[in-house]
């Protein structure tokens, strides 16, 4: 017996309702998802495998879009949201759609605290020292097209990278931008009400300027295939 298995994503918002009422994940925010979905079963003697990757991918893609860019808690079929019925609200619909489906799972990607890593500059091939960090959020983009589906309330696992002369005197700020964005709804943010990448991206930087905490040029990725460098001024330009 062989077990294949095939990796998708997609990035939601949500209120985890099982959560505590005073915790942050009770508040409308958003993640990046991982789902791995697992297919078990005989190889084929003559082709030599058990089924066509490509083929998984085709039956279970509409099953995980679905869920792609919508607040879960609008999903009828969704109770708490939490990642266990998440995992349970696929693994009904795949089960009648991929033949040999055996059990799928749900990950957060990224972070869901405040945890900064700083890089020394010369670490893989960089020049200036780095900090990472992430945070969770929901946002929707209003001046879009209503059929776009950026213009509906998802969110996603932030990542960002700050590049600094010195990267220890922005931990202190970066921490209070994170309690202004992390578990949050973007478009309640003073300055993010069109929260776009860019418009993100300046708004970080002149947080970071007002504090006077120095940086280089810093990176927002909403996903792991998207990402918004800025290199502007204290002024924002």
């Amino acid at each position: 017996m062989i077990t294949l298995r095939c990796e998708f994503r997609f990035e939601a918002a949500h209120r985890n309702l099982s959560a505590p009422p005073d915790s942050p994940a009770a508040r409308l925010h958003g993640h990046s998802y991982a789902v791995s979905v697992s297919v078990t079963g005989s190889v084929d003697p003559r082709l030599g495998w058990l089924v066509d990757f490509a083929d998984i991918r085709s039956a279970c893609a509409p099953i995980v879009g679905e869920l792609d860019h919508r607040c879960l808690n609008d999903v009828p079929e969704l109770h708490d949201t939490s990642r266990d019925d998440v995992g349970r609200y696929l693994s009904e619909r795949l089960t009648r759609a991929v033949s040999g489906f055996t059990g799928c799972s749900v990950d957060i990607v990224g972070d869901t605290v405040f945890d900064p890593l700083i890089v020394p500059a010369g670490a893989a091939g960089i020049s200036r020292e780095q900090v990472h960090f992430g945070f969770a959020a929901a946002h929707f983009l209003p001046r879009l097209p209503p059929d776009h589906k950026c213009r509906r309330l998802h969110g996603h696992s932030f990542r960002c990278v700050i590049d600094a002369p010195n990267a220890q005197p922005l931990l202190a700020p970066l921490a209070d931008v994170h309690a202004q964005l992390d578990h949050r709804l973007l478009n309640d943010v003073p300055g993010l009400e069109n929260p776009t990448s860019e418009n993100l991206a300046r708004w970080l930087w002149q947080e970071l300027a007002t504090r006077r905490a120095l940086c280089e040029q810093l990176m927002i990725r909403e996903t792991c295939t998207s990402a918004c460098l800025y290199a502007g001024s204290e002024a924002g330009s």
